[in-house]
């Protein structure tokens, strides 16, 4: 609110700077006009004539300049209005002066300030009560393992399975934000990791076709993180590709110093205008979707934040000869860490 009154109060003292720059031109080009009016009816003053374009000319670009001036702090609050749009609540203006530009520039500021503790505190809300969710979650899986079996009791352990996830999802992301020291580094062979990931869905229609992958591709990487990804990618993968479609395809692609793992779907793709927003937390393309396709949207959002941990890349595309998406993870094999 505060933002919003020093904005108005921003208005009408550019609006009266404004219009006391155009009364000052004005009143300078009817006074050389005056001062001049008897040379220039003249026909021997040409030269002064010229001479008064030129003052003219002058005055203009003195105005032209004042003018750029006075817009210069407001170019600089759209620069900041544009970043907060994009997600970046760090952003601070300079403050320059202690008029009304410099009041808006600190209450601008006080407004990002404000934000970043509202965000921290729900993300903190949201984590302490995942963190108390996991034991009564363990326990109640653990009470479901020992019952009989039943169909009320698998349809009980997945739900609570999922939820678990969730939370697991949840605290994950949570952790990724502290960066390198957390990360179990160690060499990983690409084949190996990829066909063990892929065994585990072996039994899932359409089925996953791994394509030719050399023995002797490396990454360095936290393997478990890792797993992570590429289980959520061929997850995803299988939900939203027919039974009868072709098999995901999954290939590795070596280009010197970096490495694509590339899974291709014959889904029916994403739409372009949402391909950005998947990475959001909580985001859902389709939000009247079933379970089978659903999911909470954290997975996405958790694969990037692990790549780009990684000082990796995550892309997403759909494909242009018909239905089906394409997911790309490129990392490096070597890279700069203070964990190493």
């Amino acid at each position: 609110m505060n933002f919003l009154k020093q904005l108005k109060s921003l208005a009408h003292s550019f609006i009266a700077k404004l219009i006391g720059l155009i009364i000052l031109l004005a009143f300078a080009i009817i006074l050389t006009v005056s001062l001049f009016k008897g040379f220039i009816l003249s026909d021997k003053t040409t030269h002064l004539f010229i001479f008064l374009i030129v003052v003219i000319i002058l005055i203009f670009s003195l105005a032209i300049y004042f003018v750029h001036r006075l817009l210069l702090p407001v170019r600089e609050l759209n620069k900041g209005v544009k970043e907060i749009s994009k997600g970046n609540l760090d952003v601070q203006l300079a403050v320059k002066s202690t008029d009304e530009l410099g009041k808006l520039a600190n209450a601008f500021n006080l407004m990002t300030k404000n934000l970043r503790l509202m965000v921290r505190y729900r993300e903190q809300l949201l984590l302490d009560v995942s963190h108390e969710l996991r034991t009564p979650l363990t326990r109640a899986l653990l009470a479901l393992e020992m019952a009989d079996e039943s169909e009320y009791i698998t349809s009980a352990k997945r739900n609570l399975k999922e939820v678990q996830a969730m939370i697991t999802e949840l605290l994950e992301n949570q952790r990724l934000k502290n960066g390198f020291d957390n990360l179990n580094i160690s060499r990983i062979s690409i084949k190996n990791l990829i066909t063990r990931i892929a065994e585990e869905y072996s039994d899932v229609l359409p089925g996953v076709n791994i394509n030719l992958i050399s023995e002797g591709l490396f990454i360095e990487a936290d393997e478990e993180l890792m797993k992570i990804v590429l289980r959520n990618l061929l997850e995803n993968a299988l939900k939203h590709s027919p039974e009868n479609s072709s098999p995901v395809e999954l290939s590795v692609i070596d280009n010197d110093d970096r490495i694509t793992v590339r899974i291709e779907d014959f889904g029916q793709g994403i739409n372009p205008d949402e391909i950005e927003k998947v990475f959001e937390p909580f985001y859902r393309t389709d939000r009247s979707r079933s379970r089978k396709t659903g999911g909470y949207g954290l997975g996405l959002h958790l694969c990037k934040n692990i790549i780009e941990t990684h000082n990796g890349e995550i892309k997403i595309y759909n494909k242009n000869e018909g239905y089906g998406l394409i997911v790309e993870i490129v990392i490096k094999r070597n890279w700069e860490h203070p964990s190493i």
